[in-house]
């Protein structure tokens, strides 16, 4: 994994706002353990990520949006690797155990990071 590595995430519909993805994309769910998982652009691009996630693991996702792991990096919150069984392509950003004010703030970074750089999959 480099700097410019993508780090792909799966956007569930409800947490678009129109064609905006909204902070909450980007905010690891209490059952994560601060660990946001994503997809490591560098093993998998965004199409066969979204059909991974969607097909293969059967989850909802209205596309796919990026940051590097630089970005994520100079946020404070690591992008690494974390390969699981029979998914080698699974990545993580690491939130550790920040407190959720600072996590909900992080997000919101991200997300207009995201933003900028624009839908990288569109399954529509």
């Amino acid at each position: 994994m480099t700097p410019d590595t993508l780090l792909l995430r799966q956007v569930h519909p409800k947490f678009m706002d129109g064609s905006v993805v909204t902070s909450q994309a980007f905010m690891p769910f209490p059952r994560d353990d601060g660990k946001l998982s994503v997809y490591d652009g560098d093993q998998i691009g965004a199409s066969d990520a979204h059909q991974h996630y969607t097909g293969t693991l059967g989850n909802q996702s209205c596309g796919v949006w990026a940051v590097t792991k630089a970005e994520s990096d100079a946020e404070g919150v690591e992008g690494g690797p974390d390969p699981l069984p029979n998914f080698p392509a699974h990545a993580i950003i690491d939130f550790g155990s920040l407190p959720e004010k600072v996590c909900r703030k992080i997000a919101k970074r991200l997300k207009a990071i995201a933003n900028a750089r624009g839908c990288q999959f569109d399954p529509s």
